[in-house]
Parts: C-alpha cells; structure tokens; sequence
C-alpha cells in the first residue's frame, strides 16, 4: 500500500507496511496472490516507539496489463500498551504501460484507494495515492523507481494539498532464491510546502528478497512464494531510527 499518513512533524511517513517497492511487471494474470506485508519500527523516542503495521491482501492479473489487489491494513500507533487496529480497507491497482525492452525504460502506472475505518481518537482520512512505476535492466541489475502523490479526503486530514513520496530498489539479480538489494524510501511532504529535509521521512538500507517454487520445497506441484526481508535506517531526525520490514507471498495458478 502506498498511501500515507501525516507525524506531528507536519511530514507524512509511509503508512501501514508501505516499505514495498512496486514494479511495473507485477501483473500475474492466471494467478491468485495471497500476500502479507508488516513493518516494525524500533526507535525508543515516545513519538515512534513500538508502531507497527501490516497488512493482508488478496490480488489477481484481470488482464494482461491490469494487476488489481484488495487490502486490510492494520496499524499499531507509538507508545506503550497500544492497540493493534484495522485501520484501512485499500483497492490496489497496477497496469503495465509498457512491454518489458520495448523502451529505454519500462513504465507503469499505479492507483490506490484507501478507506479509513478506524474512528473516535483514532480516525484517519481516506487517501488517493497515484503515480508512476518505472524500472531498467542495467548489467546484472533491476533497477526501480516508484513516484506518488497522495491526497487526502474527508474530516480527519492531517494535511492539506497532494503530498509527495518514492520508493527506489536498486537489485542485483544473483539468484532467484536469494538476491540483495538496496531500497530507500522518502516523503518530501505537501507539495509547495515541504519542511527542510531533517524534519522529511527518509530510511535507507539492505533488503534480501527472493522466489522459491513450491515443489522445490515439497509443498505441490504449482504455485511459488516470494519473499522479502530487510533493515531500513533512518537518515533524518524526523525518520524512525530503525525498521525492519518483510513481506510473504503465495502465488497459485488458476
């Protein structure tokens, strides 16, 4: 999910398990995708100590350029003795602009809808996050860059205007069961109006991720998981000082 949810310091911070980097080919017609993504910050300051969030989404290619995915995502705010809450109910979708090498770059498109659902103290507004997808071969490397705006609607916005934030991967394509990568992830704030860049989120650092086949691992004859596990740093004062994050996926032909 790529929506974003406003700090006390006036600069959004990606929200629930948003620490993903979308790529345009992520399409996987005739399959059904049950996925999970989750991030855990640890900071020990009141204002980012212990926030989590996750996420369960179910999503399938519905054509050969449309990737579309529905999303429960669920949030742990900072301090001590919060709840976990179902927070958002999201509509993900991707569409492929492009044929992989048909260009200088690959191109994508991607949308979001996001409906907040918690209420009382902890209400949120719902967002419109959208933007482009662009990823290139180069050597023996993928590299992908991910650029949104989001907007927020309704009575509980935390900001004003169309807020802007990327996701950049930079893999190297080792092995498809273990390949490193290196991702940063930021938000420069509203549009016009963003703070100086040490009150902006920015996290950068290693991330390992991955493919295995079912039937590698004894579990059926079709169908695969993917995986990703890494450590984000933060690089500002305003950014958590440490998150890790992963993401689990079962892909299944149909």
């Amino acid at each position: 999910m790529a929506g974003l949810a406003a700090t006390a310091l006036a600069a959004p911070k990606p929200a629930a398990a948003d620490y993903h980097v979308t790529s345009p080919y992520e399409i996987d017609l005739g399959e059904l995708e049950i996925e999970t993504n989750g991030d855990a910050v640890f900071d020990q300051r009141q204002d980012q100590k212990a926030a989590a969030s996750y996420t369960a989404e179910l999503g399938t290619g519905l054509t050969p350029w449309w990737h579309s995915e529905l999303e429960l995502g669920f949030n742990r705010a900072p301090g001590g003795n919060q709840p976990v809450l179902l927070t958002q109910a999201v509509s993900e979708n991707t569409f492929e602009l492009t044929s992989p090498g048909e260009d200088f770059a690959d191109w994508g498109f991607y949308f979001e809808y996001g409906q907040y659902t918690a209420t009382g103290r902890h209400a949120g507004a719902n967002e419109v996050t959208f933007g482009p997808l662009i990823a290139k071969d180069i050597g023996h490397t993928t590299e992908t860059v991910n650029l949104y705006l989001t907007r927020q609607f309704g009575p509980d916005q935390s900001a004003q205007g169309l807020d802007f934030s990327y996701a950049l991967q930079s893999r190297w394509n080792l092995w498809t069961p273990l390949s490193p990568a290196v991702e940063v992830y930021g938000d420069t704030g509203v549009v016009g109006n963003s703070p100086r860049v040490s009150r902006q989120q920015l996290l950068v650092g290693p991330v390992a991720m991955g493919l295995m086949r079912l039937s590698a691992l004894g579990l059926g004859n079709a169908g695969q998981v993917k995986y990703e596990l890494g450590w984000l740093f933060g690089a500002t004062p305003a950014s958590p000082r440490g998150v890790l994050r992963w993401r689990l996926e079962l892909e299944i032909p149909f």
